[in-house]
């Protein structure tokens, strides 16, 4: 059972936005013949895709993070 993985891909566009995207490898025949008899799907989950877009930080943000607290 161990020959059937999950595969991530993550890049950057021109955008500059991470793209992952998850995708389930084909199970080979004896691991199908299995499946058939347990009645599961081939493949746990569909392709999924996301995209990160990255926060712009404004100045004042990032003021505001630098400050510690009062002791």
């Amino acid at each position: 059972m161990n020959t059937q993985k999950a595969v991530t891909t993550t890049a950057q566009n021109v955008e500059d936005q991470t793209i992952s995207i998850i995708r389930c490898s084909e199970p080979n025949e004896k691991v199908k013949q299995l499946y058939d008899a347990l009645k599961y799907k081939y493949a746990p989950f569909t392709r999924k895709k996301s995209v990160v877009h990255k926060m712009k930080i404004k100045k004042s943000q990032v003021a505001t993070k630098q400050e510690s607290p009062p002791i």
